[in-house]
């Protein structure tokens, strides 16, 4: 078995790609977290609800009669970071699953901030 060897500079930019599209990826739970503690006045018990659900949507990921609505779930692209690790790249699903990721999130980041500018803080 040969295993090949890769130059230093392409191992790096891996790892940044890689990097980066996990950044993203978690931008979706981050959101959810943000949102919950918000609507809550238990933050960790937010966190905790956001992990659960984040666990929730992997089962319901695993589960194959689902058929398309996987697809659409912004965890089902979890593992797509793989892909970076190919001689070539495959960005198509990369692409997709940062997009869904980065969506929910920031919708979810921005139902956050317009609650949170309406909650009386005073009391």
């Amino acid at each position: 078995m040969q295993h090949s060897q890769i130059p230093n500079t392409v191992a790096l930019s891996r790892i940044a790609i890689i990097t980066g599209y996990l950044a993203i990826s978690l931008l979706f739970v981050a959101g959810l977290a943000f949102y919950l503690s918000v609507r809550t006045d238990a933050p960790l018990g937010a966190v905790g609800v956001a992990v659960g659900i984040s666990i929730l949507l992997n089962i319901l990921d695993a589960i194959t009669a689902l058929g398309k609505i996987r697809d659409w779930l912004p965890v089902h692209y979890a593992f797509t970071w793989f892909d970076a690790l190919a001689t070539t790249i495959d960005w198509s699903m990369m692409i997709r699953g940062a997009s869904y990721c980065a969506i929910s999130g920031i919708v979810l980041f921005a139902l956050a901030i317009n609650r949170f500018a309406h909650k009386d803080i005073t009391s």
